[in-house]
């Protein structure tokens, strides 16, 4: 059964990480939370033209009060603390269960102060909505889907867990998602379709027919690109 799962407290912890952590910040601060500390779960990997960690507090330290920065192994959970994933990658499922083994903590939903989220709509624990994102009637949204900026979810949606929707992506109503799905930035599918566990729809594809588990699309209209390696989800 899949309820709200409301933050009683304004406290958040972020668990681990990502290129998304200003958008989350940004969110819980939205919101009127603080965000007292943040998880590292991993040693960080910085890419090209990435924004690295401490850089990225010392920008949020200008406006707001910057989190602490702990390990998981110096982690100790406190009262009145909420919890959320700061990944957004399909594998931050394995975080997910690494945090629930060893402290047996829940996740919250966070969703941005611009966002619309139908009454009607159903969100699981850990979901992240992100701002004037918008949540049709009878859209479920299983654990720890991450919903990106300016994303349109049409009606009757139900989007598998540990999905991630790209900023601007338009989804048509009364489709089903499985597990760990990528759909890309500005990508649009159409109503009434079933999209297989992670799949991958590239940034800008049209989707107008069924995908299969486990493929990567793309282009108008998406057609298969590459087959993916499986995933033991």
């Amino acid at each position: 059964m899949i309820l709200w799962i409301i933050a009683l407290s304004t406290k958040l912890v972020i668990f681990g990480t990502s290129n998304i952590l200003s958008d989350l910040l940004d969110a819980a601060y939205s919101v009127g939370w603080s965000v007292s500390t943040i998880v590292v779960h991993e040693p960080e990997s910085i890419e090209p033209r990435s924004v690295p960690l401490q850089e990225r507090l010392a920008r949020v330290a200008e406006v707001w009060d910057a989190p602490q920065v702990t390990t998981l192994d110096a982690f100790t959970p406190g009262e009145g603390e909420s919890y959320l994933l700061g990944p957004t990658t399909p594998r931050r499922r394995h975080l997910a269960e690494l945090v629930r083994q060893r402290w047996g903590l829940r996740f919250c939903t966070l969703v941005h102060r611009t966002a619309y989220v139908s009454p009607l709509a159903k969100l699981a624990e850990g979901v992240f909505v992100g701002a004037n994102s918008v949540i049709a009637p009878g859209t479920i949204l299983d654990e720890h889907v991450f919903v990106n900026r300016g994303v349109t979810l049409g009606h009757d949606n139900r989007i598998g867990a540990f999905s991630r929707i790209q900023p601007g992506a338009n989804l048509g109503g009364l489709s089903v998602y499985g597990r760990g799905v990528t759909v890309g930035l500005g990508a649009t599918v159409l109503e009434r379709l079933c999209i297989g566990d992670h799949a991958v729809i590239a940034g800008g594809a049209v989707v107008l027919a069924d995908v299969p588990a486990a493929v990567m699309v793309a282009g108008v209209p998406a057609t298969v690109r590459k087959q993916l390696a499986p995933n033991h989800d």
